[in-house]
């Protein structure tokens, strides 16, 4: 026969241990908002990543929207591509950016 007492000492292990994993994991993996924080692969990677994210600078800059658009759209996946990291965060500042500056120009 199973000692209750035994089954609930082991709930209360398992419990705590999943507690302390969901802590450790959103202490040290996440921003603190629940954003899960990647790393680049190599840092050939992160250069070829700010490389596109410069040429989407770039054209932004010389007030050419609709080409910077289509480039910051073709770099959403790019983290399927193991060669090319681009760090969500700075994906969004540059959408945010362009999204600013097109609103200007309208007005």
């Amino acid at each position: 026969m199973i000692n209750l007492r035994v089954v609930l000492i082991s709930l209360l292990v398992m419990f705590l241990g999943m507690v302390l994993w969901m802590s450790y994991y959103f202490y040290f993996r996440t921003d603190g908002r629940g954003h899960v924080l990647r790393e680049a692969d190599s840092p050939t990677a992160a250069a070829r990543g700010q490389l596109l994210l410069a040429r989407a600078d770039a054209l932004t800059n010389q007030q050419n929207y609709d080409k910077a658009k289509v480039l910051l759209d073709s770099l959403r996946d790019a983290d399927a591509n193991p060669d090319m990291f681009i760090s969500t965060d700075d994906l969004e500042q540059r959408f945010d950016t362009l999204r600013t500056r097109r609103s200007r120009a309208k007005n």
